[in-house]
């Protein structure tokens, strides 16, 4: 299958993975993922559709915690639903999160990742708002280059709705975001098989309406929640291999590769680095280097950080590991 190769950054990726993959779209503008929202809004001004052939509904709210509800109030009824979010927008998100989680509800968060204003307000691209939701119960799952923001989102998307775990998609603000490059564009086709359409029929089943009576959002006292809130586990123990399923149906369509945890460097090596995002594209090549001079040294990216799986962490690193460097974006 012939793909076009286009010259992108990473926000325009992500627009164009969102936009196809989403049927509601619930914005509040906020730096650095402002141009996520705008590119899916133009889309479907210009009446654009997405692979199922509707034009996705985009809203903007007065706020990302209104954003976030709305995301929460159309997944309830049985919509693919996303938004776009960064830094303090993320945090105003994280009441509806809990909820969407706890619910066991699909769903694509993108976030251009960018540091949580402390003692000044800044675009610094660490992972302190990623950090700061990791107790919602979403999945978190870091791309490290715009190949692999249009590439991971659709595997977000599709392992999303099989593990009913919603998601987190990260990438860095101001640099995956805004870095441009010349990628293959993925088609329509290439998501549509990727996609299990089953999994969306029982989304739309679990949808709230009058036609089928649910109960959702009580009140409980300790003695049922606490039993309740435990059994989710199932759910999250299934996901890391749902994902790496989903990653090799990619492969199989697409011709890319994604693990969990990839190893790069020495099959031999004796000091590994462990990065996630932006940063792993930098070590990559200074582990190629080092490595062509006969050092003994490799790298691991992270790709699944929530839930993480420490057996396929393990299993990464060569058995002549002696020290593991962490890297480690976030004060």
């Amino acid at each position: 299958m012939s793909r076009r190769k286009v010259a992108m950054d990473g926000n325009t990726a992500a627009a164009y993975a969102g936009h196809a993959l989403n049927e509601v779209i619930a914005i509040y503008p906020i730096t650095p993922s402002s141009g996520i929202g705008e590119m899916a809004d133009a889309k479907s001004a210009k009446g654009q559709k997405n692979i199922w052939g509707q034009i996705p509904a985009v809203s903007e709210l007065q706020s990302e915690g209104g954003a976030a509800g709305a995301v929460h109030g159309a997944l309830s009824t049985g919509s693919l639903t996303t938004t776009f979010t960064a830094s303090q927008g993320l945090l105003l998100m994280m009441p509806n999160m809990f909820k969407i989680a706890g619910e066991l509800t699909p769903a694509v968060f993108y976030v251009t990742a960018r540091t949580v204003a402390t003692h000044a307000l800044s675009i610094f691209c660490d992972h302190s708002d990623i950090m700061a939701v990791r107790s919602t119960g979403f999945a978190i799952l870091s791309a490290s280059s715009v190949q692999e923001v249009m590439d991971l989102a659709l595997v977000a998307q599709a392992a999303t709705l099989e593990s009913r775990v919603p998601f987190v998609f990260t990438f860095d603000g101001f640099r995956t975001s805004h870095e441009i490059q010349k990628i293959e564009e993925i088609t329509f086709e290439d998501m549509k098989a990727v996609i299990n359409d089953d999994f969306i029929k029982a989304h739309r089943r679990r949808a709230l309406t009058p036609d089928r009576p649910a109960i959702k959002g009580t009140s409980q006292n300790p003695d049922v929640f606490f039993q309740e809130r435990e059994t989710v586990n199932t759910h999250y123990r299934k996901t890391p291999a749902i994902i790496q399923a989903v990653m090799d149906r990619f492969a199989k369509q697409v011709g890319r590769q994604y693990k969990l945890f990839e190893y790069i460097g020495a099959p031999d090596a004796e000091h590994v680095m462990v990065i996630m995002g932006s940063a792993a594209e930098t070590v990559q090549e200074a582990v190629e280097f080092l490595e062509a001079k006969g050092e003994k040294v490799g790298m691991v990216k992270v790709k699944l950080y929530r839930p993480f799986a420490i057996e396929n962490f393990v299993k990464s690193l060569p058995a002549s590991t002696k020290a593991i460097t962490v890297l480690d974006r976030t004060k």
